[in-house]
């Protein structure tokens, strides 16, 4: 996503017109932030994937720092691995990171209610370069625990990225919003596992994985720079009386667990179902590369090949499925959506052939990119504003405690069982997630 141009001095903004530049042409904005166009194919084109200022700013520089991101993160198991970690320290290790980001995302989200949006957002948007830094640097599994929990601090402005994009686009258009903001920040990360495989194959698994990460650090310091120059506050909180920092993690739990207690009944069952799916990724996802690599006998980048064909069919389908999606409503495409994750693991279960891996690929990519939108647009129309950063939150934080076990079990089931049970286990909780959304009543689809 080229984001190529602003106004040079944002003290300006709000009196002259903002020129955003992306893929296809320019996109016109005045000073109510407003798109500006004609009725031509250009004209509609870039009407369909206007986002807000803010959104827009969060969205292109999350595109450009998934480049380099997207290079590594497939492969950071096999990185473990290569460091000479066990499959159960795997599985340790993975299950601490996730119990870091809990705590993380707890405090992240009372903050993103109590201190606004913007502060966390930077802060923590450069902690998490800093990570892919360390992780660059390190020579010894005794050292993962170090980027590791960097890494996992730094999901403390997870909340509050989610709720400036909630925060910023209009009910009626959220489908089609979140929709261009997964595409948009997918495109131009599509082929970088492929890039990371080519590094692996000429590098070896270890050198490979860190120059992805170097380069990881390097386009996450130029992303990063850009957010800090010119993301806004989009919610403005009164000020608070400073307070020591073990009173952020009790307030954010109790304010937290408050929150969802008072929440509508759609979100809770959206929160069971989160939960469950929170569950069945913490079983398959740790160790779905070294299966592929180590058991099944293929190399990095026929994995590669297969990460990226599913990135392709993801961004391909979240333009088409906007007005599939609005037809047939939010609840609908989210249960269409749950019933593809069992139904991918049993197929990666099964498979033993490049045809049969990209089967299972294309699968879970369609069942993210009609996911995506529709579980978003729904978390957004039953949420406060009030109460945005704390029960989005929730629903990163309590799929993270129910996966701290699930990871730790899917290290110990991989090493002492099979290493196909985790995935085989993994397709329970899959099913069950899908029975709960189907008792939730249909949406009306939004009109847009």
């Amino acid at each position: 996503m080229g984001f190529t141009q602003l106004a040079t001095d944002r003290k300006n903004f709000l009196c002259t017109s903002v020129t955003m530049h992306w893929a296809a042409g320019i996109i016109q904005l005045n000073s109510n932030g407003e798109w500006v166009g004609g009725n031509t194919f250009a004209g509609k084109l870039k009407s369909f994937l206007y986002l807000p200022r803010s959104a827009w700013i969060l969205t292109s520089t999350s595109s450009i720092w998934s480049v380099g991101s997207a290079t590594a993160t497939p492969y950071l198991t096999l990185y473990f691995s290569a460091l000479h970690a066990s499959n159960l320290d795997i599985g340790i290790l993975v299950g601490y990171g996730t119990g870091v980001t809990i705590v993380a995302l707890l405090i992240g989200g009372y903050i993103a209610d109590t201190m606004g949006r913007r502060r966390v957002i930077i802060i923590f948007s450069w902690v998490s370069v800093a990570s892919a830094g360390i992780y660059v640097v390190i020579n010894s599994p005794d050292l993962i625990i170090l980027p590791l929990t960097v890494s996992s601090i730094a999901s403390m402005y997870t909340p509050a990225f989610n709720s400036v994009m909630f925060d910023s686009i209009k009910p009626s258009d959220r489908i089609r919003g979140f929709s261009v903001f997964s595409a948009v920040n997918t495109i131009p990360s599509m082929f970088a596992p492929t890039f990371g495989g080519l590094l692996m194959q000429y590098y070896g698994i270890l050198d490979g994985v860190k120059i992805a990460y170097a380069l990881s650090a390097l386009f996450g310091v130029v992303a990063v720079s850009i957010r800090t120059r010119l993301l806004t506050e989009t919610y403005v909180v009164r000020k608070r009386a400073e307070k020591p920092f073990f009173s952020y993690i009790k307030e954010s739990f109790v304010s937290g667990l408050s929150a969802t207690r008072k929440a509508d009944s759609l979100v809770k069952r959206l929160l069971l179902y989160t939960t469950l799916a929170g569950i069945g990724t913490g079983l398959s996802a740790p160790f779905a590369s070294i299966y592929v690599v180590d058991d099944l006998k293929f190399n990095a980048i026929d994995y590669s090949f297969i990460v990226d064909l599913a990135g392709l069919t993801t961004v391909c389908l979240l333009f088409a499925v906007v007005f599939l999606i609005q037809r047939m409503g939010a609840k609908n495409a989210v249960v269409v959506a749950s019933i593809a994750a069992p139904v991918s693991n049993l197929m990666f279960s099964q498979a033993k052939t490049m045809d049969e891996l990209l089967e299972w690929g294309v699968t879970g990519a369609v069942g993210t990119a009609i996911q995506t939108p529709s579980l978003s647009s729904m978390q957004a129309e039953k949420i406060d504003v009030e109460h945005r950063g704390k029960i989005l939150a929730m629903f990163s934080i309590l799929p993270a405690m129910v996966s701290f076990p699930s990871q730790i079990a899917a290290g110990i089931l991989y090493s002492s069982v099979a290493p196909v049970s985790p995935f085989l286990l993994a397709v329970i909780p899959f099913t069950t997630g899908a029975i709960i959304l189907l008792s939730i009543e249909s949406t009306k689809a939004v009109k847009s």
